[in-house]
């Protein structure tokens, strides 16, 4: 039977409450709750040794309320996974792509997988443990990049088989068609919206940019994973070259409410 030591606990419009082994971290969107309260509500439910809060209000967003260091690691579906609990809004683990991830890794056997926007490296590390033939995973921030490296190696994942890129997504696509490169899965799970030298990204506006120039490296039969959270999200399929696109959005974790998760489509050649 497959365990994992992360899930969500709870989620509404104001809070939600992410498990990770016994500790808790508390994402606020709405008022502040009375931590005391709180603290000893979630005791009566699950062992919970520490808390966390990330505070993702508009102004303030984007930035963890300051805690004490925290790293440790967590099992997921039989691998293994640093969580930085402490220093960022996020930890290092999506938790809703759980099954999405089991999914691909399911896939994997014998494939190119390219994982682009790869955060940590948690679905390249599914597709090599799922006997990818070779991942390449590709990450605009240095920090993620060897993050990634770390995670590959606490999953015993070689790095002559296990690529990683610093590099823009989109910067990538070009330098992989020169080289004529070709994947089996491509993977591309991309913020909602980032600033980066003065150059942003929108997933609304961007999209089409990124699934068209994945076609270009993508083999016959293979399949594109796009997936994002930007809420009230719509596939244009006008706007893309001809290709075929399912929407698996309900492969999703059991422990998620759909109206506060992903968009998640399979994009196949014509």
């Amino acid at each position: 039977m497959q365990t994992h030591e992360a899930y969500r606990l709870y989620r509404d419009d104001d809070l939600a409450v992410d498990i990770y082994k016994d500790k808790a971290v508390i994402h606020v969107f709405g008022e502040m709750p009375h931590k005391p309260d709180l603290e000893a509500y979630l005791r009566e439910q699950v062992p919970i040794s520490e808390f966390f809060y990330k505070d993702r209000r508009g102004k303030g967003a984007g930035e963890p309320v300051k805690t004490a260091h925290s790293e440790i690691t967590v099992e997921e579906n039989g691998h293994t996974f640093f969580i930085n609990l402490s220093d960022y809004l996020d930890v290092g683990l999506f938790l809703d792509h759980r099954e999405t991830r089991k999914w691909i890794g399911e896939q994997s056997a014998g494939k190119q997988v390219l994982n682009t926007f790869a955060y940590t490296g948690s679905f390249s590390v599914y597709a090599a443990a799922g006997g990818a033939e070779k991942t390449t995973s590709v990450d605009l921030s240095e920090t993620y990049c060897e993050w990634i490296k770390k995670n590959l190696a606490l999953n015993a994942l070689p790095p002559e088989k296990n690529w990683v890129y610093k590099m823009d997504t989109l910067e990538f696509f070009r330098y992989a068609k020169r080289k004529e490169l070709k994947y089996d899965i491509i993977i591309i799970d991309p913020p909602t919206f980032s600033k980066n030298k003065g150059k942003t990204f929108s997933v609304e506006r961007d999209y089409p940019a990124l699934i068209n120039g994945a076609l270009d490296l993508l083999t016959d039969d293979g399949f594109i994973l796009f997936s994002n959270n930007c809420t009230g999200f719509q596939m244009d399929e006008r706007r893309l070259a001809p290709c075929i696109v399912e929407e698996i959005t309900d492969l999703e974790a059991p422990d998620f409410d759909r109206a506060f998760t992903h968009w998640c489509f399979v994009i196949r050649k014509v």
